[in-house]
């Protein structure tokens, strides 16, 4: 995938419908109290970008060395065929994939390890044509993970997840307001991380290099 598809990927995320049915529930006066809840959310996002671009930037001539650090902070990497199929089925995309508990995770255990287990660790699962833009689009939201990033708690995230992907738009009825406060900051980290990978692509054009060299790399285990 070019450059093409990163930018349907963020229309996508940016112009969805459910996007837009969330806002509208978001922004009735009736949650304007709620609003200031948000403020416990904000961070640095300048030296946030700095510190991940700083990191791509560091071994943008030896991937190796960022797959070391990837999995230096215990998190294991993929690289396998047809990994839009399998991941299909357990309803996630390719790229970064948040802990999982239950058959989910015994799906990914089996197909990925061959081994029975009820629980994984945070990983990345690509195939070799995944795009280096979506690639650093991965990473940014990993290293917000790892690093504590209001809006990208586990729980947090599964609720981002049910409410985007599913074609059913009778979930959204079913939040509460704690649900609709913890999704905004879901959606607003999010647009962040696109925004990360809209800037460094700007800057790095020869990114794209350095990650299809990383992909060569070894896949580790869980």
């Amino acid at each position: 995938m070019g450059k093409l598809n990163i930018i349907k990927r963020i229309a996508n995320i940016i112009f969805h419908n459910k996007l837009n049915l969330l806002k509208d529930k978001i922004t009735p006066k009736k949650f304007k109290n709620y609003s200031s809840d948000l403020k416990i959310n904000e961070y640095n996002l300048k030296n946030q970008y700095e510190k991940v671009e700083k990191i791509l930037e560091k071994y943008s001539d030896n991937p190796a060395k960022l797959i070391e650090y990837i999995e230096g902070a215990k998190t294991p990497i993929y690289v396998v065929n047809n990994a839009e199929k399998i991941l299909l089925k357990i309803k996630e995309e390719q790229g970064f994939i948040m802990p999982k508990d239950g058959l989910e995770a015994l799906y990914l255990n089996l197909v990925l390890n061959r081994k029975i287990k009820f629980n994984t660790k945070e990983m990345f699962v690509m195939d070799k044509n995944f795009s280096s833009y979506l690639f650093a689009y991965e990473f940014y939201k990993w290293y917000c993970y790892k690093t504590g990033t209001k809006g990208y708690e586990k729980e947090t995230q599964i609720k981002f997840k049910k409410v985007f992907n599913y074609s059913d738009s009778s979930s959204m009825e079913e939040l509460s307001y704690d649900d609709i406060i913890e999704l905004k900051t879901a959606i607003k980290r999010d647009i962040e991380a696109i925004n990360f990978v809209k800037n460094y692509s700007k800057k790095h054009q020869q990114s794209s290099k350095v990650y299809e060299k990383l992909k060569e790399g070894k896949c580790a285990n869980i």
